[in-house]
């Protein structure tokens, strides 16, 4: 399989209700990967595009009713989307530009699954962008032009990126604004390296990120990541895509940055089933110095059928992983976590089943327990000293069990949740339904 193929995946990261697990794409995806007994830890999404320009409307509307400490409510969320791409021999060029509405009676917390970060825009101006009255906003989702041949790929503009179990990036925050993301193929090792700039409120921040990927067998996946996220009058440090981040932290002008890194492996066993263990290591200290934070997922997936999957992730996280000293470099966009999608402080259990009915029809079935604590991603890391009143942890404990079923019908996505506290009056009990279709394409 060529380098082209591994990294453009006809997936997406999202999955509109219950965001936090792998979307519905991306699960018949992996039912492919371990079917076929390879795969790739490097994931992004592009859209398949034609030699000549061309673009595509789609609407979509998605509903969420549900009843909550005794009351109800109805979430609406209305997108016009426009993409509009051309690829020819190694050069592509693509955007996607959404006009959005939404109104929600009840704003859930961001680590929730039925919280949706692609709306949550932020900005200094409060005029809208059209009319005098916020019938419509607009947000450019994705707008990149990328080279792409069997070897090497050079992508400069927006995109979202996941890697291994999604510890680093998951895919579902807010997509980076890339200076550039260079990548390229040598025999069974697979490197990547990025230098980017966040849709943020804050100035001169930068995110960079390195990528090893090696398949010493094809069944076996060994993944070593880091990356920086820096906010200081060198702008450029961590611009050059061979230089060690570690080294450049420490003999910087500043070593403030927030400095992670880890390891993911998946092996997959006679393509039936594929085991994962993904682990991160946040402000990473060799040998001595401070307290080093991290977080752990591992699980497995299991096929049932070529079409049917089963899937199991246990994630522990403690508190203040993901957080910093300073307010810049926590690891999240306008509050919206980079990494894992909850956040931290948490125990997390995740089972979902997956069965692809037909090429437009799908089942989902979701079972997740969650134990969150009080942590945040705002916090400064333990011991900074920062805030001088920084609370003392009470030690309570959130416990959800969230059940999901849901059903695709060709461009019809539907189904029931509940959601049920432990010891907590807050429980959730709702319907989504959700619309999106490719309504007409244009070739010019």
């Amino acid at each position: 399989m060529t380098f082209l193929l591994l990294l453009t995946l006809l997936c997406d990261f999202y999955d509109p209700i219950f965001q936090k697990d792998l979307s519905l794409d991306l699960l018949a995806h992996r039912c492919k990967e371990i079917k076929a007994g390879s795969g790739s830890y490097i994931n992004f999404y592009k859209p398949e595009l034609l030699g000549r320009p061309s673009g595509v409307f789609s609407p979509e509307l998605k509903l969420l009713g549900f009843k909550l400490a005794g009351r109800c409510y109805l979430n609406s969320y209305l997108d016009l989307i426009f993409k509009l791409g051309i690829k020819t021999k190694d050069l592509s060029f693509f955007a996607k530009v959404d006009f959005f509405n939404f109104r929600e009676s009840y704003k859930f917390p961001a680590w929730h699954p039925l919280s949706d970060a692609s709306y949550l825009m932020y900005s200094f101006d409060e005029q809208p962008i059209i009319g005098g009255k916020s019938i419509l906003d607009i947000n450019l989702r994705e707008a990149y032009l990328s080279y792409d041949n069997n070897e090497f790929s050079l992508l400069v503009g927006r995109a979202n990126i996941r890697i291994g179990e999604g510890l680093l990036f998951s895919g579902n925050s807010f997509p980076l604004d890339y200076i550039y993301r260079a990548s390229f193929k040598l025999y069974n090792l697979k490197i990547l390296s990025a230098f980017a700039v966040p849709v943020d409120t804050f100035l001169r921040r930068t995110i960079s990120y390195q990528v090893l990927e090696w398949t010493p067998l094809p069944n076996l996946i060994f993944t070593l990541y880091d990356a920086v996220s820096h906010c200081d009058e060198d702008l450029f440090k961590y611009f050059n895509p061979i230089t060690l981040y570690y080294e450049r932290q420490r003999r910087g002008k500043s070593n403030s940055d927030n400095l992670l890194g880890g390891i993911a492996l998946r092996y997959i066993f006679k393509k039936r089933t594929s085991v994962f263990i993904d682990v991160l290591n946040d402000d990473i200290v060799i040998f001595q110095g401070g307290t080093s934070k991290y977080a752990i997922l591992a699980g497995f997936e299991a096929l049932k059928s070529s079409n049917e999957i089963l899937r199991f992730s246990s994630v522990f996280i403690p508190r203040f992983t993901y957080t910093h000293v300073s307010d810049t470099n926590g690891w999240n966009i306008m509050g919206i976590p980079i990494g894992y999608p909850r956040g931290n402080d948490l125990v997390d259990f995740y089972f979902s089943y997956f069965r692809n009915l037909s090429e437009d029809n799908s089942l989902i079935f979701r079972v997740a327990y969650l134990n969150k604590g009080e942590g945040t991603l705002f916090e400064k890391w333990e011991g900074s000293g920062f805030p001088r009143n920084i609370p003392f942890p009470s030690g309570k404990v959130r416990r959800d069990l969230v059940i999901m079923a849901g059903l695709k019908k060709k461009f019809f996505y539907f189904g029931s949740i509940i959601d049920l506290v432990y010891k907590g009056k807050d429980h959730a009990l709702g319907v989504f339904l959700n619309f999106g279709k490719d309504l007409f394409r244009v070739v010019f």
